[in-house]
């Protein structure tokens, strides 16, 4: 594969280069420590001796990466499920989905591209995580695109150039496809919205908006956990940021949050594609109207069609009933499921220092805003 030296700091690794990384990757210090989770129950030298048979990242992929994440299923999931994947042909598309974990929303989705036989795409992940020697050799064994995220203003703006180069090279140059979330961050309130730097960035330079829209083949994802990830520490980062002001992350916080979701119960998964939005495309002119107001116009169909493809779960519809006083949605849930809903949300709220009726709302607000949403794009 031929790819200009100018991406090497933030691509993931190629075929070539899998011998050495499984190297680097037996040599971490804290390798032992995830031995158990990502390779099969054998001895440590069986495992290094496998380990270094591989030689493609879809190798890796294929014996490692999928089976860990079959077992998280499995073991801490009501299942997996998906729709609209089989409107997906080929390779070469730009996947924009909505952000609810750190690392599973795209692991997930990985893992159904490949059993529905569609090419893994590659990974946009902060640099921010990827400070941590281990989890940055596995995350670009696993396709992995880092983007750079601090730096002065200049150098802000050449990474925000570079960024747009690599995602047009990675969908039009060599027709592969490629994950991005609609924003930085996970949604902490449940409120999914895309970002108009988002697509400011993927664009870079480009002044035929249009044109490269069309080329980028951009398909919304949403994905819908039943039990909200790392509830407890999204509430607390919501009352932390409304009442103070802003709230400061603690070291290796995001690695911490990362190990806690990946154990945590998430009750039922669903991963729903949407249409790609080339068609939407033709109904817009250039002349007519200014980039602005084109960036603006597709950030409304990404986000319509995450509304429209977000599932919706039992806790959801409680919550709009508790914080709207209505009983509106009284089908949608069950008696065990207010009395479960009660106590999950009273021992999340319990062990965060604050004012507990803000506590709750905020809550009730996390699992609430995907009803509204989806109420509000119903019949767009």
């Amino acid at each position: 594969m031929n790819i200009s030296p100018e991406f090497d700091e933030i691509r993931p690794f190629i075929d070539s280069e899998v011998p050495d990384a499984i190297e680097m990757l037996i040599n971490n210090k804290d390798f032992e420590k995830i031995e158990p989770y990502l390779l099969p129950q054998k001895s440590h030298e069986e495992n290094i001796k496998a380990l270094r048979t591989i030689k493609t990242i879809a190798d890796f992929q294929k014996k490692y990466s999928n089976p860990f994440l079959e077992y998280i299923i499995s073991e801490t999931s009501d299942g997996l499920t998906v729709s609209g994947i089989k409107d997906i042909k080929g390779k070469g598309h730009l996947f924009i989905a909505n952000h609810r974990d750190i690392i599973l929303d795209t692991a997930f989705l990985q893992l159904l591209l490949q059993q529905n036989g569609i090419p893994t795409t590659e990974i946009t992940v902060g640099d921010n995580l990827m400070k941590n020697d281990l989890f940055k050799v596995l995350g670009k064994l696993n396709r992995v695109f880092t983007l750079k995220r601090d730096g002065t203003r200049i150098e802000m703006y050449n990474n925000f150039i570079l960024h747009a180069k690599y995602i047009n090279n990675v969908i039009r140059e060599r027709n592969e496809s490629l994950w991005i979330a609609q924003r930085d961050g996970r949604t902490k309130d449940g409120n999914d919205k895309t970002q108009q730097g988002l697509l400011k960035m993927i664009l870079g330079d480009r002044r035929d908006i249009i044109t490269a829209l069309h080329e980028l083949a951009i398909v919304p994802v949403a994905i819908s956990y039943e039990l909200e990830p790392c509830f407890k520490s999204k509430i607390k980062e919501t009352y932390i940021t409304e009442t103070e002001g802003k709230y400061i992350k603690t070291e290796n916080e995001d690695m911490h949050s990362v190990a806690t979701s990946t154990v945590a119960p998430k009750g039922r998964i669903h991963i729903g594609f949407g249409n790609r939005l080339n068609t939407i495309l033709n109904n817009f002119d250039q002349k007519e109207l200014s980039n602005n107001e084109i960036i603006n116009s597709f950030i409304n169909e990404i986000d319509h069609q995450i509304y429209k493809n977000y599932k919706l779960w039992p806790y959801n519809y409680l919550a709009f009933d508790f914080l709207n006083n209505t009983t509106v949605y009284k089908h949608k849930y069950t008696n065990e499921d207010i009395n479960n809903f009660n106590k999950y949300v009273e021992k999340s709220i319990s062990e965060i220092n604050g004012e507990k009726e803000k506590l709750k709302e905020i809550a009730y607000n996390i699992y609430a805003n995907p009803v509204i949403n989806k109420n509000k794009h119903a019949n767009q």
